[in-house]
């Protein structure tokens, strides 16, 4: 990606499950032939040189849960650096490149080849703190395979809160509009071409109506209580929702993720000195318990 901050101007909100079996009682699919359960969370451990954190990995973003899996499994992380860090704010990684990366490289900027669809719920997913989340790309409703965030935020306002709901819903309308302009792209560029500005405008008329008359079909994106009692009590990044695809979050080790964010940073946020992903590891859920003996 080029920065952390690129706006999307479409959302997809879908679940994606394609190359499922049967095994038993058990759904899998082949990830690099391999397997995993289809319908479960995941969890990665994370050992770092300031500490480990555990990520689990939600169900219900697949795309990216998968991809997270993957490149696990492949040793990706391995040895990479945390660049990215705002105090407060968040930490990132993901960038192969940071590998014995020389002081002063500028990390995280080079776009990737490899991209995942955006699976953007705001409603359900949000950035509150230990909120792990994807970079996205130039690509509008991509994200990127590697680069990957974690949030620890700040507490907020009601007016902030108030002020990202309206975002939100001016981002809905925008990918309405912009699903229904579609079929127009080649008379659009034809008359901008030609200078046909009342053409335009008539054309713009019509579809600002036909975008109303979806809109008022549609439930308008409102933060529930409990989002904004987390984000008002336990902090996070609002301004974010929207934009990114959550797909996780810290269950264990948060209090790494802070300290990270802490460190000393030079002009490009990378911290000094480097903090190092030594190995990242798909473990079982540390949050199971035993089933109580039989009676």
């Amino acid at each position: 990606m080029k920065r952390f901050f690129t706006v999307l101007s479409v959302f997809t909100f879908f679940t994606l499950l394609t190359g499922c079996q049967s095994k038993g009682n058990n759904s899998v699919e082949e990830v690099d032939a391999d397997t995993i359960i289809v319908d479960a969370d995941q969890f990665v451990l994370f050992e770092t040189s300031k500490g480990n954190f555990i990520v689990k990995l939600y169900r219900e973003t697949p795309l990216h849960r998968h991809n997270m899996v993957k490149q696990v499994r492949k040793g990706i992380y391995d040895g990479q650096l945390f660049f990215g860090v705002q105090k407060n704010y968040k930490v990132q990684a993901g960038d192969p490149k940071s590998r014995g990366a020389k002081p002063g490289t500028v990390l995280g900027v080079d776009e990737e080849n490899d991209t995942i669809m955006s699976e953007i719920q705001p409603t359900k997913f949000y950035h509150k703190r230990g909120a792990v989340g994807q970079a996205s790309l130039r690509q509008f409703n991509f994200s990127t395979s590697q680069q990957f965030y974690i949030i620890t935020g700040t507490k907020s306002s009601d007016k902030t809160l108030a002020n990202q709901e309206e975002k939100i819903n001016k981002r809905y309308y925008k990918a309405v509009k912009d699903s229904l302009t579609q079929p127009y792209a080649k008379e659009i560029m034809e008359y901008r071409e030609k200078k046909y500005n009342n053409k335009i405008s008539v054309l713009n008329d019509k579809l600002n109506k036909e975008t109303d008359k979806i809109m008022a079909t549609r439930p308008v994106f409102k933060y529930s209580a409990e989002q904004i009692e987390t984000y008002k009590s336990i902090g996070g990044a609002p301004t974010l929702d929207g934009f990114y695809t959550v797909f996780g979050e810290v269950i264990e080790g948060i209090e790494v993720v802070e300290a990270i964010t802490q460190m000393h940073t030079d002009k490009n946020y990378r911290p000094s000195p480097d903090v190092k992903i030594i190995k990242a590891t798909l473990i079982d859920n540390p949050q199971a318990t035993e089933p109580a003996p039989a009676q």
